[in-house]
């Protein structure tokens, strides 16, 4: 029996001896995957309380429209097409205000009054002097001085009047040229045309509440968020800030934050612009940002 323990003793030993290795790499691997498994779970903890998600929009949505009831005459671009500010989109009909145009210019180019005013001016001036020189010498009336003089007065006054006149009229040639130019619809920003709402012929402006064209900034994009007051309140105008767009890093810069909270959401408006001047981005794709 004594051998059988001796035995048994030393078979102990020896299965100890090449079981705590392996048992020790076993406690190290479940060690490495529970701390992998929390590091895990507090990164995502972690990025759930401090991402939130919104959607790009235009920096920018204009409606072209005319203050003045007229007719389309011409287009001159197309759905998808990108403008520059002041590029001239449409033109409404302008020909009455035209022929107004020439008939005020030929108006404006009259000399004769001016002309028949200046030969009075001249002739009541040369009678002027001539009494002048007769009553010096006692042989005009101061009756016939008094007359001559107011007769001078007036054909002057009738001369400035005929000067006013053409002035008038060559300010209403400008007034025409300048309601001929409102006719022509140009753009006000850089951007594309994302809708023509009416084709030619048709009449725009006035009354009617619907635009005739629309316009995108989309360069810059915007995006607007809706954060908890503590976030915002991290946040200043001008910073730039870390942002996730199509699974991909980005920075904006904030242009925007509410200096009031939203009584029914608890949140505070956050809007940040984000260039794209190469048009990598598309208005519409989600973004994420990562709050300070």
């Amino acid at each position: 029996m004594s051998c059988r323990l001796f035995s048994f003793a030393i078979n102990k030993t020896s299965w100890n001896r090449v079981r705590l290795p392996a048992q020790h790499n076993i406690t190290c691997r479940i060690n490495c995957f529970l701390l992998c498994q929390f590091m895990l779970l507090l990164s995502t903890v972690i990025c759930y309380a401090e991402t939130y998600d919104t959607f790009m929009e235009p920096n920018q949505i204009v409606d072209i429209s005319s203050p003045f009831r007229g007719r389309i005459s011409s287009i001159h671009v197309e759905n998808g097409d990108q403008v520059d500010a002041g590029q001239l989109l449409a033109e409404l009909d302008t020909r009455v205000l035209k022929a107004n145009l020439a008939s005020a210019m030929v108006a404006a180019s009259f000399h004769g009054r001016i002309d028949a005013a200046k030969a009075l001016v001249t002739m009541r001036q040369n009678r002027y002097v001539m009494l002048q020189g007769l009553e010096e010498s006692g042989n005009a009336r101061p009756e016939e001085m008094k007359r001559a003089e107011t007769d001078l007065a007036m054909a002057q006054a009738q001369l400035q009047s005929a000067l006013d006149d053409q002035k008038l009229k060559k300010v209403e040639t400008d007034i025409i040229r300048a309601q001929i130019e409102e006719k022509k619809l140009r753009s006000p920003i850089k951007g594309v045309v994302v809708k023509i709402h009416k084709q030619t012929a048709e009449l725009i402006g006035g009354l009617d509440q619907q635009p005739f064209m629309t316009i995108v900034q989309l360069d810059p994009l915007k995006a607007v968020f809706h954060l908890p007051p503590d976030v915002a309140g991290r946040m200043q105008p001008g910073e730039q800030i870390d942002m996730d767009i199509g699974n991909e890093p980005a920075i904006g810069k904030i242009d925007y934050i509410s200096p009031v909270i939203n009584a029914q959401s608890g949140t505070v408006e956050v809007s940040i612009i984000i260039q794209n001047s190469d048009g990598t981005l598309t208005s519409g794709s989600r973004c994420t940002l990562i709050a300070p």
